[in-house]
């Protein structure tokens, strides 16, 4: 399969899913080492969601800046 070529996923056989799944975890993997999302989001002041290792949802919500300063 080339870079440019669609193919729907649910034609493709189970051994050929499972090798398409381990090619989208490593394009992930490797999007999440080479963006820093959290400082992108604090930059901007924004809130961001993620889940914990038993699924559940975890809220952060920007830092506010301290007001003293």
């Amino acid at each position: 399969m080339g870079d440019d070529e669609h193919v729907d996923y649910d034609a493709l056989s189970p051994a050929e899913q499972a090798a398409m799944r381990g090619v989208w975890q490593q394009r992930m993997a490797e999007l999440a080492e080479s963006d820093d999302l959290l400082a992108e989001f604090e930059a901007a002041g924004r809130s961001y969601s993620e889940a914990d290792a038993d699924g559940n949802v975890i809220i952060h919500h920007p830092k506010r800046p301290d007001p003293s300063r």
